[in-house]
């Protein structure tokens, strides 16, 4: 059986993504705050491995240990495919730099940045003398590639992630290593994030009028649609690594 390693598969796009994985006869190793019931009952129906592994993405200690203990049990199974999605994130602090409260932009660089780095570290580690190929994908935004109004630290972070991304994947290439890690921008879409961003005034988010456009107006994507999507990428065709995809174009 292969193996699917997921972070933040308790909601939204992460939940979308491991049981497109369960559903494809994948196990799912889900790394959250909480655990997801239904994602329990669908892999018990499909007779498919899931475990949870409680981590709070924003601690490094417990990031580093999570992983540490993930990875080398993905690596022992001996799966032909590792799949690992870094899906989790937060969209706060939203405020124009000069308001930003410190301990939430130290929050979001932890989940955002940091604990993708350590959990790329830790894997990287853990599948040497293995004969697994693992995928790696790291979840961005179009916040990544340019700035918007509040959201100093999201770009930055997600810049970092895109960053990371190509970095890493130069030094795999360099290794000749049969891993790959790409970048994926999964665009708008319906979910508690996007609530989030609709609540902030206009003077913490100057384009806040054009997502809440996006909801009344019914433009915003069902979690499931850009899941299937990501999955048919990794699962289904030759991808190349250190590129940054974005879901606009696999439509």
């Amino acid at each position: 059986m292969d193996y699917a390693i997921v972070t933040g598969a308790t909601r939204g796009l992460g939940e979308s993504i491991a049981k497109g994985f369960i559903e494809k006869g994948i196990g799912v190793m889900n790394i959250s705050r909480t655990d997801n019931e239904s994602l329990q009952r669908l892999a018990r129906e499909k007779e498919v491995s899931y475990e949870f592994f409680h981590c709070d993405l924003s601690q490094t200690v417990q990031t580093e240990s999570v992983f540490r203990e993930v990875g080398a049990r993905a690596f022992k199974s001996e799966a032909d495919s590792i799949y690992v999605v870094q899906n989790a994130g937060v969209v706060t602090p939203i405020n124009p730099s000069g308001e930003v409260d410190t301990g939430a932009l130290e929050m979001s660089v932890h989940v955002n940045l940091l604990s993708p780095m350590i959990a790329t570290n830790e894997l990287i580690k853990a599948a040497e003398g293995s004969s697994s190929k693992m995928t790696m994908v790291n979840i961005s935004s179009g916040a990544g590639s340019r700035p918007v109004y509040g959201w100093s630290t999201y770009c930055a972070t997600k810049a970092g992630v895109n960053m990371l991304t190509e970095t890493v994947s130069l030094e795999l290439t360099n290794k000749h290593s049969r891993h790959q890690v790409i970048a994926f921008s999964p665009g708008v879409m319906d979910t508690d994030m996007q609530g989030e961003i609709r609540s902030s005034s206009k003077e913490s988010f100057a384009d806040v009028e054009s997502f809440q456009r996006y909801k009344d107006e019914g433009m915003l994507r069902s979690t499931d649609t850009v899941a299937d999507v990501l999955l048919k990428l990794i699962t289904e065709s030759e991808i190349e690594s250190g590129k940054l995809y974005h879901v606009n174009d696999l439509l």
